[in-house]
């Protein structure tokens, strides 16, 4: 809950209206996280909170579809590095002579 209710600044600056913003901030939690349970929404209460803003003024169906639509296009995430692979092509480089080139200085800006 303290991640949602996150205040980067208060709009008054009595005690009185300090305690009314962090009651709003709650009842609106509470509201979200019912909100969650009524339409079933697995995934997280961040992903469906962004949606509500996005789609507020919209009808209740078009914020459901949006909820709920799947995903366009997959993510593999990142591709994992295959090293063995990796260095059996530096070996077969190295053992054909086609690493001689790292040895010219010909073309190094540093020495030029």
């Amino acid at each position: 809950m303290k991640q949602h209710l996150t205040f980067k600044t208060f709009y008054g600056k009595s005690e009185n209206a300090v305690c009314n913003q962090i009651w709003v901030a709650l009842i609106t939690y509470c509201l979200q996280v019912l909100l969650q349970q009524q339409v079933h929404h697995e995934g997280p209460l961040l992903e469906m909170k962004q949606t509500l803003q996005i789609l507020l003024f919209n009808e209740f169906d078009v914020f459901l579809r949006a909820l709920f639509r799947q995903p366009t296009r997959s993510s593999k995430g990142r591709g994992k590095l295959n090293w063995e692979e990796e260095f059996r092509n530096i070996e077969h480089q190295f053992e054909e002579g086609e690493v001689s080139h790292l040895d010219d200085l010909t073309y190094d800006p540093l020495f030029n």
